[in-house]
């Protein structure tokens, strides 16, 4: 295997073996990674393969610091495959070896793996195989739970009803856990809940504390009857962890009624028996949620969000915490239901996998102001702190700033409050906050109105920089539906002034790099992008952006690296999916463009934060050139089903997209009639909207089709006339809308009439 590529992995070394096959060291080719890929030992049956996706599907919701990330199962040439993060270190396994651990170290490993599991559970998986052999140990001390998915997928309630018995426990070709650390309920094949990895990590606790195996034997009947005997769980020494008993005993509790409830529970008392001992190795973050309104007036919604969006910037600036992104905990807040919500910050904050959730609710009674907040220890879902204030709106600078101070002062002495920012009046703070919350819904009608309530904020108060940033975004995303050049004028003016008031912000160097690039200046935009980038380094657009700047203009390698940074940040963001699996395809990448332009399906049909419709075109163009024109015309066809049910600001230019993959894609397969019928189609609907971003390049490309579709000389000569003048249409880049890929299709119409190709 060494050397040769499965996917997108390339497989560089093997590292082991296991029950269910080999392991190898890879490398990411899409996304520039190390993996570690699981080979699963042959054969595979279709079940198997089946339920294998079923929990792939189930695995990828799991983004935790503490747990190796599972990220796909796949299958090439009778090959079945695993792909998950590679962690450095040694095996928990390895480590006992040399003795046990020192009680502190036992702890905060301990620690590391109940939060893993606290996040596991909270998306709905059970490990079901928590083991010393699961669990590796980093040179910095953390601990990373390993192998979630095959231990779910391998669960005895899913094996078949001849496996439950116990002696199918160790059956070849099928791991249902480990014999020593499985829950009496497991060993029954009975339903298991988050008790059973309790208990599982209950024994891998003990182990760690006494170097012996919590159920010992010499046969496997003799640890089952060791796990499943009503004796008395055993107990450390009293000079080891005399406190840590009665911890043990509960986790390792054979009735699932007397365990603990959650790995939160075990976790409250575990720092309660440890008390001074006890030592965080996790990295410290945060996320911010809107407060809610506790009147209930829909006109005071803006405070909310604006006391949110202030915090988070305010604590940003504190060292060693991360903030969440805003767009991130947005779209994870979207999918809570209305039992989550109930609970909601320790909720939130298990799926997001940070330690600390700020929320809270204020109250506003004419001009008066109550704040009430909420520190919750996430791991626990405790209230870590608690802060009631009162004042009025326009003392909310104020309130905001004592907020963040009790809030970086709880984190640890070494947390120095942020500086206090000097406060803009509170109408342009007001009318900033209402036109941001317009800005994230990106609809046409809503830009125009948050336009206006950052004009007002301007006007209010003409430095107040976040308005400025603001009224540039709005310009920038206009330009997009209304490709004016005369809006990335206004927005590059707006955003040069939110820099002169506030150099340290990050924002406005995001869209003046926008605009720079749209201007053709690719190396002035990576500049701001680049500075954006070190002032605000969770900001996913910048990267971006980046990557735009010089992807578009012929610079696909050093822009692959920025996208795939941008994704490391938020990899929910479906654009970055997009720009880099064109990165790929351009580089002759094919397995690593259909990967990642298939994520950017999956995001689209999930309707995340970052909208498209119509995706499915540029997967669509790359199976073509892939050569499946089977494939391409399906995803084509899906592609313009979704378009044409939007009214996204890309729509007119995602449908001849798709139009004109469609178009080729009939032709690549021989049928000129569909290839006809696609391309009068794209151009009927580009020259009626001759200000589609990039709609010239489209027009072009469709008019190249027609003539190799049986039309003659005609079409192409009037695409090379346009060609030729770009007038009439908008040529602004866009993916698959490049002078490229146009100048390919007309050379490509130009051989099929038997003329040379065409030059620039």
């Amino acid at each position: 295997m060494i050397g040769q590529t499965l996917s997108h992995y390339r497989v560089e070394r093997r590292l082991g073996a296991g029950g269910m096959g080999e392991v190898f060291l890879a490398r990411d080719l899409a996304l520039g990674r190390p993996a570690a890929i699981k080979l699963l030992a042959q054969p595979v049956d279709r079940e198997l393969r089946s339920r294998l996706r079923r929990e792939a599907e189930a695995c990828a919701r799991l983004q935790h610091p503490a747990i190796a990330t599972f990220y796909e199962a796949g299958e090439e040439n009778e090959t079945v495959f695993l792909a998950m993060e590679f962690v450095g270190g040694e095996t928990l396994r390895d480590r006992l070896e040399r003795g046990p651990l020192p009680r502190p170290q036992a702890i905060a490993v301990t620690a590391c793996l109940l939060e893993a599991l606290n996040h596991a559970h909270a998306a709905g998986v059970l490990h079901r195989d928590i083991k010393p052999e699961n669990v590796m140990v980093t040179p910095g001390g953390l601990a990373k739970l390993l192998d979630f998915g095959i231990a779910r997928l391998l669960g005895p309630q899913e094996a078949a009803p001849e496996e439950r018995t116990g002696t199918a426990l160790t059956a070849v070709g099928a791991v249902v856990g480990t014999i020593g650390y499985m829950s009496p309920e497991q060993l029954k094949g009975q339903p298991l809940d988050e008790r059973s990895d309790v208990f599982s990590l209950g024994a891998v606790l003990y182990e760690m504390l006494s170097g012996a195996r919590a159920f010992p034997g010499d046969s496997v009947a003799e640890i089952i009857a060791s796990v499943l005997s009503a004796a008395p769980t055993p107990r450390l020494a009293a000079t080891a962890a005399a406190d840590l008993n009665a911890v043990l005993d509960r986790a390792l509790a054979r009735d699932p009624s007397r365990r603990y409830p959650s790995a939160a529970a075990f976790l409250a008392d575990l720092r309660a028996a440890a008390s001074g001992e006890f030592v965080a190795v996790l990295p410290d973050s945060i996320a911010v949620v809107d407060f809610e309104n506790l009147s209930k007036d829909p006109a005071d919604d803006w405070i909310g969000s604006g006391i949110a969006e202030s915090l988070s910037a305010d604590l940003s600036r504190v060292a060693g915490l991360a903030v969440v992104p805003r767009g991130k905990m947005l779209s994870v807040r979207a999918r809570l239901d209305a039992t989550e919500r109930e609970s909601e910050a320790a909720s939130l904050g298990r799926l997001l996998a940070c330690r600390w959730v700020l929320s809270g609710g204020y109250q506003r009674v004419g001009p008066n102001l109550r704040i009430t907040a909420q520190l919750t220890d996430v791991a626990t879902g405790e209230a870590a702190a608690g802060e009631k204030l009162d004042g009025t709106l326009d003392g909310i600078f104020g309130m905001q700033d004592a907020l963040a101070a009790a809030v970086a002062r709880r984190l640890g002495p070494g947390a120095a409050a942020p500086a206090p920012a000097a406060p803009p009046p509170i109408d342009a703070f007001e009318r900033h906050a209402r036109g941001r919350r317009l800005f994230l819904q990106l609809e046409k009608g809503s830009m125009d109105q948050a336009r206006l309530l950052f004009e007002q904020a301007i006007g209010a108060h003409p430095g107040y920089a976040p308005a400025l940033a603001g009224l540039a975004s709005v310009h920038a995303m206009r330009f997009t539906f209304m490709t004016d050049p005369a809006e990335l004028e206004t927005c590059a003016g707006y955003a040069r002034r939110a820099i002169d008031a506030d150099p340290e912000l990050a924002e406005p160097r995001v869209w003046l790099g926008y605009v720079l690039f749209r201007q053709g200046r690719p190396d002035e935009a990576f500049a701001q992008e680049r500075r954006a980038m070190e002032l605000d380094p969770a900001n996913s657009y910048a990267p971006y952006f980046a990557g735009c700047a010089l992807g578009m203009f012929g610079r696909q390698g050093e822009a692959l690296a920025l996208f795939q940074r941008g994704l490391a940040i938020e990899p929910g963001h479906i654009w970055g999916w997009l720009g880099l699996g064109w990165m790929h395809l351009d580089l002759g990448a094919g397995s690593e463009a259909i990967f990642c332009l298939e994520k950017a399906l999956e995001l689209e049909r999930l309707q995340g934060p970052h909208r498209t419709a119509g995706v499915a075109g540029y997967l669509g163009e790359c199976l073509r050139r892939l050569g499946d024109p089977a494939g391409a015309r399906a995803r084509c066809l899906e592609g313009l089903e979704a378009v044409e049910k939007s009214d996204n600001m890309y729509r007119d230019t995602f449908r001849g997209v798709c139009l004109c993959a469609l178009g080729r894609s009939a032709l690549d397969a021989g049928d000129a009639e569909t290839a006809r019928v696609a391309f009068h189609q794209a151009v009927a609907h580009l020259r009626g909207r001759p200000r589609t971003l990039g709609g010239g390049y489209l027009v072009i490309q469709a008019l190249a089709g027609l003539a190799r579709a049986g039309e003659g000389a005609p079409p192409l000569e009037e695409a090379l006339d346009l060609w030729r003048s770009r007038a009439g249409h908008d040529f602004s880049l866009m993916w698959s809308c490049t002078p490229d890929v146009t100048r390919e299709e007309l050379s490509a119409a130009a051989a099929h009439l038997g003329r040379p190709p065409v030059e620039n």
